[in-house]
């Protein structure tokens, strides 16, 4: 068995036990995953779960997911019963080969066909019965901008105040008209939602079909809600985002909705990364790129969709 990482004995002894085989090689991919190969039988994938539930809703979700008919995910190992290590439920599920061509935001094509395996997702997870926390976006986004303005002292040593002054002023006022008009999303169908449309979670497979994957965040919710999160990961690749995001067919339905325009003004992105940035600071200079040197092109972005309110 030849491991690529330094890893712990005891964990590995907690493996071969769960296994009840020799692994050929133990690949580490990033933060609690493991690629496992053996000698005769397909490769799998280990993951470490923050808790045994959400492994458990994990391996629901995705085995009722195959009986409805959506494919474009893996298959968690329902056989094996996770393992417990350092606060982790390791469990394993399959093994998808990837594509040399990855997914990327910055591909008109990769964005539609990112947004179309969304919607067929919700599909075939509206009336699901499964047990899901009920997310709530306006309480997720006030604790993320207290937290930023607790924090400000730190990024201030680093961002000119103007700037950041005018990031939380849009953040006060995207929130304001959110609160007051989110009541009408109550009229859409609850689905599970993803709940994490970052490009990494958009697995391009061997045969060029994409894959879905990493539900550690899904939750009930309107489908919207996923389609908010997926407008403002496409918007830094548009020239024009303001106008560009509804050419998607699947966002264009929300262009009159003022509770989604309202919700496109908020910064999440740069309240998120600075949250983090104050726990560690390895990725400080993309932070630091994306709130000073776009500044001027989310300014502008956000006076259009404040014009588009006004209008409605």
């Amino acid at each position: 068995m030849t491991t690529n990482y330094q890893g712990d004995s005891v964990f590995h002894t907690r493996l071969l036990s769960y296994l009840n085989r020799e692994p050929k090689t133990i690949h580490y991919l990033q933060s609690n995953v493991y690629l496992i190969t053996f000698k005769k039988n397909p490769p799998l994938i280990l993951k470490g779960f923050d808790s045994f539930e959400k492994w458990d809703r994990q391996r629901e979700l995705t085995s009722l997911l195959s009986q409805r008919g959506f494919n474009q995910t893996y298959h968690i190992h329902q056989k094996l019963m996770p393992f417990k290590f350092k606060g982790k439920w390791y469990g394993s599920m399959d093994y998808i080969p990837p594509s040399k061509k990855k997914f990327r935001f910055s591909n008109s094509k990769d964005r539609l066909q990112g947004i179309q395996l969304l919607e067929k997702f919700h599909d075939a997870t509206e009336k699901l019965p499964i047990t899901a926390p009920v997310f709530n976006q306006y309480k997720k986004w006030k604790e993320r901008l207290e937290l930023f303005k607790k924090n400000i002292s730190y990024t201030r040593q680093y961002v000119a105040d103007d700037i950041i002054n005018e990031w939380v002023r849009w953040g006060e006022w995207s929130l304001d008209g959110f609160e007051k008009n989110q009541s009408k999303w109550s009229k859409e169908k609850m689905v599970i939602i993803h709940g994490d449309c970052a490009h990494h979670n958009f697995l391009r497979r061997e045969d060029g079909s994409l894959a879905l994957i990493d539900f550690d965040l899904m939750a009930k919710a309107p489908r919207c809600i996923d389609y908010l999160q997926y407008a403002n990961r496409i918007s830094h690749h548009l020239d024009d985002p303001a106008n560009m995001i509804w050419e998607v067919p699947q966002l264009k339905k929300y262009q009159k909705d003022r509770t989604f325009l309202y919700a496109l003004t908020f910064p999440t992105d740069i309240f998120r990364e600075w949250n983090r940035n104050n726990k560690s600071s390895s990725q400080f200079h993309s932070v630091w790129k994306m709130t000073v040197e776009g500044f001027s092109k989310r300014m502008e972005m956000n006076e259009k969709l404040a014009d588009m309110i006004s209008k409605r």
